[in-house]
């Protein structure tokens, strides 16, 4: 473990707005060390629409503080809050010389003063998950340095990859390592340093595994039930879901979750856009599933994805078929894979009959190990390698290619 006391400064996305990858390993560790927690300050420029100029409203209420705190206390969210939460004041024109030299200024300014509040005389681990922190990196007087890759950030539909790119290119050759949620990105982003550690997502398994009452909307709906928990966004393959509802004529396919797409290309009657529910009641949608999917199309997006929901659906028992990206193969054992509309649709209207309880054992048991808890204690394994004169080395080849499961 890391001394008692030691400060984290996290750049990462809106605390509590969703629960994303670093927000699932932070709430690990908050109980255990102090935190300051920076939200997001943008991956494009914002455009006239309705989404952002809400969201631009939002984070001028909370940069304000006229309107209570940064974040609100949402229902269903895990964990204890940062010791300090910073509703960043910076403009999102990141690759403008002087707005990114104003904004460093004023992130160095409020950041340092949340440090002196709850850590003070304490050098910090600094982590982003963002490249807009690159001009942060290197001015704190950190004593380890962290890029939490968790995609390829050009490649995310609406980022703009000249905003991007220069950007993390300048933190890759300032960060003392990498630490990265899937292969691709461990050796894609890979630091000056050489550091790239591999550490794939985790789960909330207590979460997902304990049962829990069908709800009301899906107990009306036909079995089998196939459902898809997460964003229906860009990266998922409409015409697969297609498939697999024309195949499932007496069941229903079932879809939870934020939309960000046309859908106009669902016809089928069976099928069932819930959209978003709150993260305390997703285990009883998922539960509910007779088979949980993962259509998502091939590209270089997805190619550095690691689902979260994956684990989310093994950790309810419930049969997987996935599309053959690259990081859903470390569970070919407990998963089906398939690519085509046809074999796709197929694979998951076999799946949701006949399932065996030592299937759905089997299932969980691979979810089980899995753990939040376990990554958390992972990473701070790596942090205190990096502290301690930047001796982690990988198991495998010593040339910095931690690899963690």
């Amino acid at each position: 473990m890391l001394p008692q006391g030691t400060p984290f400064v996290v750049f990462g996305d809106d605390w509590g707005r969703r629960v994303s990858s670093l927000q699932h390993l932070f709430r690990q560790i908050t109980p255990l060390y102090p935190v300051v927690w920076v939200n997001s300050f943008g991956h494009r420029a914002p455009r006239i629409t309705v989404y952002d100029l809400t969201r631009a409203a939002s984070k001028l209420r909370a940069m304000l503080g006229r309107w209570g705190p940064a974040v609100p206390n949402r229902p269903g969210l895990l964990g204890e809050r940062p010791a300090a939460l910073i509703e960043p004041k910076a403009l999102p024109w990141h690759n403008v010389p002087l707005v990114h030299a104003l904004n460093t200024r004023s992130l160095l300014r409020d950041t340092r003063r949340a440090l002196q509040r709850v850590a003070p005389s304490r050098p910090p681990v600094l982590i982003t998950g963002t490249p807009a922190a690159a001009g942060v990196v290197g001015s704190l007087g950190e004593q380890a340095s962290i890029y939490f890759c968790m995609d390829n950030y050009a490649e995310l539909p609406g980022v703009s990859r000249t905003l991007i790119d220069p950007l993390e290119r300048t933190l890759l050759d300032k960060v003392g390592a990498v630490v990265a949620t899937a292969a691709e990105l461990r050796e894609s982003k890979r630091p000056a340093s050489a550091r790239a550690f591999y550490l794939p997502q985790g789960v909330n398994f207590d979460h997902f595994a304990t049962p829990q009452p069908l709800p009301p909307e899906l107990a009306r709906l036909s079995s089998p039930r196939i459902g898809f928990a997460g964003g229906v966004s860009e990266c998922c393959d409409l015409a697969l879901v297609q498939a697999v509802a024309e195949a499932n004529p007496q069941g229903s396919v079932v879809l939870v979750g934020p939309v960000s797409v046309d859908l106009s290309a669902l016809t089928s009657p069976n099928i069932h856009v819930l959209g978003n529910r709150p993260y305390a009641t997703l285990p009883a949608y998922v539960q509910a599933f007779d088979v949980g999917i993962i259509p998502y199309v091939l590209n270089d997006w997805t190619r550095a994805v690691d689902p979260l929901k994956l684990l989310e659906y093994l950790a309810a028992g419930i049969p997987v078929i996935s599309t053959p990206i690259p990081e859903v193969h470390k569970y070919a054992a407990v998963i089906t894979c398939a690519s085509s509309p046809t074999e796709f649709a197929h694979a998951a209207v076999a799946a949701g009959v006949g399932d065996r309880p030592e299937l759905r054992r089997a299932r969980q048991d691979v979810a089980r190990q899995q753990t939040w808890e376990r990554r958390a204690a992972q990473f701070l394994d790596i942090v205190k390698n990096l502290c301690n004169n930047g001796a982690a080395v990988s198991q495998e080849s010593g040339n910095g290619k931690g690899v963690l499961r």
